[in-house]
């Protein structure tokens, strides 16, 4: 829903851009909505506009499935958490069937579903000493949490592969 409002928006300010170069030989100017301005951001001045979007606007919308449902080797999403992890929720893809979906709907078992994996960076938090690694703890040194990069591998989707065949020699 809130992808077809910013599409509505986006549609009216081209209207209202096409319409004011249109309009410039009637000295027709269009007021800003309410918010517009320079700010400050990250100390650079930014210039802001507000954007009015009309409820009464009606269009057709079409629902757009999702690719894992349309997929041959369809998945679902189940989030992952570790509150020693960050983030501490990951989404994790699993495969709905073993095998792959033919185009009347049926399951092939010539085919294998299997999962997408994809290797990303968390960061993991760890109890430890503060300040230099090294071995001994020095006096002074206070325990705490320091953070370590670790790789981790994460099921992104599904797709159809052909099974792995392995002939015996006898």
């Amino acid at each position: 829903m809130l992808l077809v409002m910013v599409f509505r928006g986006l549609l009216v300010l081209g209207l209202i851009m096409s319409l004011d170069g249109c309009k410039k030989d009637q000295k027709t100017k269009l007021k800003a909505a309410k918010g517009s301005g320079r700010v400050k951001v990250f100390g650079r001045r930014v210039m802001t506009v507000g954007l009015v979007l009309d409820p009464n606007l009606k269009t057709a919308v079409f629902p757009v499935l999702h690719i894992a449902n349309r997929s041959l080797s369809p998945w679902t999403y189940s989030d992952t958490y570790d509150e020693t992890r960050v983030p501490q929720h990951i989404s994790q893809a699993q495969c709905q069937r073993s095998g792959c979906l033919t185009p009347d709907g049926e399951e092939d078992m010539g085919l294998e579903s299997k999962p997408i994996r994809h290797q990303t960076l968390v960061l993991r938090r760890v109890q430890g000493e503060m300040g230099s690694s090294g071995g001994r703890r020095k006096k002074g040194k206070k325990k705490g949490y320091f953070y370590k990069l670790e790789s981790e591998s994460v099921n992104v989707g599904c797709t159809c592969v052909r099974p792995s065949i392995f002939l015996q020699k006898q």
